[in-house]
């Protein structure tokens, strides 16, 4: 092989891995921006960042981002229901440990919904997927209402974690019913 050669060669092919990393990183920023548009509660910033913790999320086609964001889901989910538990542990309070309990019983549910969502998704059962993933939404939601309801006056000490799974599941959501 003559050396002149071996130059160029790694200038191309360090060229071409460059122009892959960059479609792929396109695909990420042009999957967001498209959830930012359909959902602007979400915001590209947002979904970017948290997309961006998965380390395949720079490498994945649209398919991979709904497992990414549906697996992303289900640890903010367990990582909610675990600061619920610590929460029932702590409270004294019987109206605030109801609200926690009902919290704590929506985010299971959603853990089983979105566990059920990755295993459509990575059937590429898109539509069954959606049905999941819409149902796992609900918690934050029906958690929040578990409070408004108590007639206390009982702040949400979950109002954090509860905007953050929305979100989150929404990127999921978004992202999937795209595919089908």
């Amino acid at each position: 092989m003559r050396t002149d050669l071996i130059p160029l060669s790694l200038t191309i092919i360090l060229s071409l891995l460059l122009i892959s990393s960059i479609a792929k990183a396109s695909i990420l920023e042009e999957i967001c921006r498209s959830v930012a548009a359909a959902r602007p509660n979400i915001g590209y910033e947002y979904c970017v960042t948290s997309l961006g913790t998965d380390p395949g999320s720079s490498s994945a086609d649209p398919h991979g981002l709904a497992v990414i964001a549906a697996r992303l889901s289900v640890a903010n989910a367990t990582s909610t229901e675990s600061s619920i538990d610590q929460l029932m542990v702590v409270e004294s309070k019987p109206s605030l440990k109801d609200c926690l309990s009902v919290c704590s019983e929506v985010y299971s549910e959603a853990i089983d919904h979105l566990n059920d969502a990755i295993r459509n998704l990575e059937a590429r059962l898109y539509g069954e997927a959606v049905t999941f993933l819409s149902a796992a939404l609900d918690a934050p939601d029906n958690c929040e209402d578990a409070f408004r309801d108590a007639g206390d006056l009982l702040l949400s000490p979950l109002a954090r974690e509860d905007e953050d799974y929305s979100r989150l599941a929404d990127i999921a959501l978004t992202i999937t019913a795209s595919l089908g």
